[in-house]
């Protein structure tokens, strides 16, 4: 959406585009044409520190979820530890055979990296099934009726998975060295 703002009247004018528009170019087409002693904002424009409060938010979230990241990667690094001690004999089986320290710090790595990574995808596509359900059948409403939408919204951004899957990998071989 676009809104026009006159200040000689005070009174916005409201514009909707339809999809494939780029608002960009249509709000400098308007500012060029109205001239001067006018405003032309788009939604993110009318709203600025609305949507700098989510953008913060989001990252404020995205830094708290990393943390939890980081404590559950202890749980990763006590099974492994368990692990190795379980496996004294099948090690010290290893080594007579002629494997090296390389290889066996190598196997229990593969194994860290294995849950990490399993996890996150695991994880990523619960995320995305709840989107999509939450997109179509509503699970989470808003409390207040007199909002334009009732369902709390959801969008499926690529570049946040793709930040968070990066997030679990940095995370996870460091935990798993």
């Amino acid at each position: 959406h676009l809104t026009v703002l006159s200040l000689h009247v005070g009174l916005p004018i409201y514009l909707g585009l339809k999809a494939g528009i780029s608002i960009e170019r249509f709000q400098k087409e308007i500012e060029d044409k109205l001239g001067y002693g006018f405003i032309v904002k788009n939604r993110s424009q009318q709203n600025a520190s609305l949507y700098k409060i989510l953008h913060s938010e989001k990252w404020a979230i995205y830094l708290i979820l990393t943390f939890v990241l980081i404590i559950a990667i202890f749980n990763i690094i006590g099974s492994l530890t368990m692990l190795v001690i379980d496996k004294q004999k099948d090690i010290a089986v290893l080594s007579s055979l002629g494997a090296n320290r390389t290889l066996i710090r190598g196997i229990f790595f593969t194994e860290g990296m294995m849950i990490s990574v399993i996890g996150c995808v695991i994880g990523m596509v619960v995320r995305l099934i709840f989107c999509i359900l939450q997109q179509h059948y509503v699970f989470i409403k808003m409390g207040n009726e007199n909002l334009i939408t009732d369902a709390y919204p959801v969008t499926i951004k690529w570049l946040d998975s793709v930040l968070v899957f990066g997030t679990v990998i940095i995370v996870s071989l460091l935990a798993s060295s």
